[in-house]
């Protein structure tokens, strides 16, 4: 078979094979018409080109060859000239007496019962670097077929050959890659349609905050959230995006006090690379993260003073900076904010920007705390009851109606947090005595009614407790009175307690307060 005129040079060809491996085509389409090319610049009758995949060549696309190959896998380990191919980084000649057998020796379509048989055959194995891509192979039923083909044109074809490979298995990744994302999102999505699907409670403080949330929530203004800590702003907040338009689309947590004041704006806006020290490439912030969807900035009067001022512009005009580039960047985003402080009063104090109090609090909103709505005390612990069966793998779990009681009589300076907390310890304590079917009584809740006094039983209780969980209790119940008489001031409960602000809002977590 003698070389086409189809193409007067080898740049035309070459010129030919780029065009046909990067044309708007199926891979299958681009990878027939490279195969069609090779065959006729090479003369071969039946050519290949095979992926290597978990140590087996798979056939990408075939030229000459019977139909059934795409099916096969070829173990280079069974078949020889496989095998030598791809020890080598040099076009590979077998000799037409090589006693090896050709892996297409009976399927040519030109010679399906392989009475001829391959006479000649060449083979490249597809290497980048010290990773193995492939094998592309090209075979003759005539004896010495590719003598007069240079080497140099072999590796040409391999090397583009190489190069699209490397470039499918890069898409196929990011495809797979792409794929995981969507799948994590649309499972965060729906994890926060759950959570948003708690109860928010029947009581009337309750039905009238479900009403206004009703209103606000397809209006896509910025909402202020205020009440005391632990009493649910966060859920308020999952509720407003769920009953919003941006339901389907991201909604990013922001705990605006965790944020050491080096690295918020960074954590806010992102970054570019060489911003700061440590800084090894671009990084999206939170605004960009939640694009489309929602912000909540929980605990937004933690900010200090010098972020607020670029948080304003954000809100204001949408627009974002990197730290460290001189681009601007837009981004769709509603704020939902959160805070336990009066911020109006932080404003008089000099300590949060009244341009951005005002921004924030387009419709503020406020969330009363549990003892204000001690009807809604059953609703909550009938759902919390519910998450403790689940997470601790239970058959049964309920409530005697005394202990109910018990929990409507108490006074709850840590909200429905600190209920949560105390449903999931009593269960947790219970099912070690009761096993996988749980009844709680008035002695599994390690509380004390308001109008009761210490009885002995409650007393030998505690005496029973390790001191680990004294030491705890006793700093969880200084921290949440501290924070009373500081009127829910973090910064002044800090002060009073002689801490660090970053070191009690840990604490705080680590106990359950937050």
């Amino acid at each position: 078979m003698t070389q086409s005129l189809e193409f007067e040079t080898m740049e035309e060809a070459i010129r030919a094979v780029v065009l046909s491996l990067t044309a708007n085509l199926s891979m299958k389409d681009r990878y027939s018409e490279f195969l069609n090319i090779f065959a006729r610049i090479t003369g071969n009758h039946a050519c290949a080109l095979l992926r290597y995949q978990d140590g087996v060549l798979i056939p990408v696309a075939t030229f000459g060859l019977l139909p059934e190959v795409q099916e096969q896998a070829f173990r280079p380990e069974q078949h020889p000239r496989l095998a030598a191919i791809i020890q080598s980084r040099t076009p590979v000649r077998f000799p037409t007496d090589d006693n090896r057998p050709d892996p297409y020796d009976t399927m040519l379509a030109n010679d399906p019962g392989g009475q001829l048989g391959v006479h000649a055959c060449v083979g490249c194995s597809l290497y980048n670097e010290n990773t193995l891509f492939g094998v592309l192979s090209a075979d003759a039923m005539e004896p010495g077929a590719f003598d007069h083909i240079d080497d140099q044109v072999f590796q040409t074809f391999a090397a583009l050959a190489t190069v699209s490979l490397r470039y499918e298995t890069y898409i196929s990744t990011l495809e797979r890659l792409a794929k995981h994302r969507q799948l994590v999102t649309s499972e965060l999505v729906n994890e926060t349609l759950q959570r948003s699907n708690q109860a928010l409670g029947e009581s009337p403080a309750m039905q009238k905050l479900n009403r206004e949330i009703d209103i606000v929530a397809g209006a896509d203004l910025t909402v202020l959230l205020m009440g005391e800590t632990g009493v649910g702003k966060e859920v308020v907040a999952r509720v407003i995006h769920a009953r919003s338009p941006r339901a389907g689309q991201p909604l990013v947590y922001v705990n605006c006090a965790a944020l050491p004041e080096a690295l918020a704006e960074s954590e806010l806006f992102g970054h570019v690379r060489g911003a700061f020290s440590g800084a090894n490439g671009d990084r999206a912030g939170k605004f960009e993260l939640a694009n489309g969807g929602t912000l909540f900035l929980d605990e937004v009067g933690e900010l200090p003073l010098a972020i607020q001022a670029k948080l304003l512009r954000a809100v204001q005009f949408g627009e974002i900076q990197r730290l460290g580039s001189d681009k601007s960047h837009r981004a769709d985003v509603r704020i939902i904010a959160a805070t336990n402080r009066h911020l109006a009063g932080e404003v008089r104090d000099g300590r949060f920007r009244a341009d951005l109090y005002h921004r924030l609090s387009v419709y503020p909103l406020h969330v009363p705390p549990l003892r204000e709505r001690i009807d809604d005390i059953a609703i909550l612990a009938g759902y919390f009851l519910t998450q403790a069966r689940a997470r601790l793998g239970l058959d049964q779990v309920r409530m005697a109606p005394a202990a109910i009681e018990r929990l409507r009589t108490y006074p709850w300076p840590g909200n429905v947090r600190e209920l949560e907390h105390v449903i999931l310890r009593a269960v947790l304590r219970a099912s070690s005595i009761q096993g996988r079917s749980v009844m709680l009584e008035p002695c599994d809740l390690d509380i004390t009614a308001s109008s009761e006094k210490p009885t002995n039983e409650t007393v030998n209780k505690t005496a029973e407790l390790s001191l680990t969980q004294a030491v705890d209790d006793f700093q969880r119940e200084r921290i949440l009175a501290t924070l009373a008489e500081a009127g829910q001031n973090w910064s002044e409960a800090a002060r009073r307690l002689g801490l660090d602000r970053g070191n009690l809002h840990r604490l705080a977590r680590r106990l359950g307060i937050k």
